[in-house]
């Protein structure tokens, strides 16, 4: 069976010298150092077994840059745009929820001393941010003190306790040790 030749690479003066950078340099992402060191070395000439031998890449690696490079030059190096499921969110979605959430739910005309989850969710269907936003998300943006973890909650609601009190709740307690009471029965 006949052996496939490789793709002749002749990089320009200016290529060679950002390969060079992205292959030694000390900030390079690991993927792109990999990579441009596989340039540099077929564009010295080598095989592509000889390059997977030296920098530790399979072959089909090997041949996967090195033809890149051949087509498209640096650019060709980087990450493609991964397939997936489209955004159903965008930035400026998000933008717009974190701006409702920094609100008071007074200043909208909600009867709530601060938001919730699925109140914040509602309110921004309400406002035609989007035709659905989901909860989980909106908690995400309604958090007040991201640095204790704790959810923003409506006091006085059914299902809406401060996270930590319904952790205390659940807690079974150890040898000797009495469950500590909610706050809703009061300490």
């Amino acid at each position: 069976m006949p052996v496939a030749l490789a793709c002749p690479i002749a990089p320009t003066a200016a290529d060679r010298k950002r390969l060079k950078k992205m292959a030694y340099g000390h900030k390079t992402e690991h993927r792109l150092r990999l990579r441009a060191q596989v340039v540099l070395h077929a564009a010295r000439g080598r095989s592509n077994a000889r390059v997977a031998r030296e920098t530790g890449l399979r072959l089909d690696t090997v041949r996967t840059w090195r033809g890149r490079f051949a087509e498209q030059g640096l650019p060709g190096l980087s990450d493609r745009m991964r397939l997936g499921r489209p955004r159903a969110f965008t930035t400026l979605h998000n933008a717009q929820v974190t701006a409702l959430a920094c609100r008071l739910p007074a200043e909208t005309g909600v009867p709530l001393s601060r938001w919730s989850a699925p109140e914040l969710a509602r309110e921004a269907m309400e406002h035609g941010i989007a035709a659905a936003y989901d909860v989980h998300r909106a908690k995400v943006f309604g958090r007040t003190e991201p640095r204790t973890g704790t959810d923003v909650h409506e006091p006085g609601r059914p299902g809406h306790e401060h996270r930590a009190v319904r952790q205390r709740q659940t807690r079974v307690p150890d040898r000797g040790q009495r469950l500590l009471p909610s706050r809703a029965e009061g300490r």
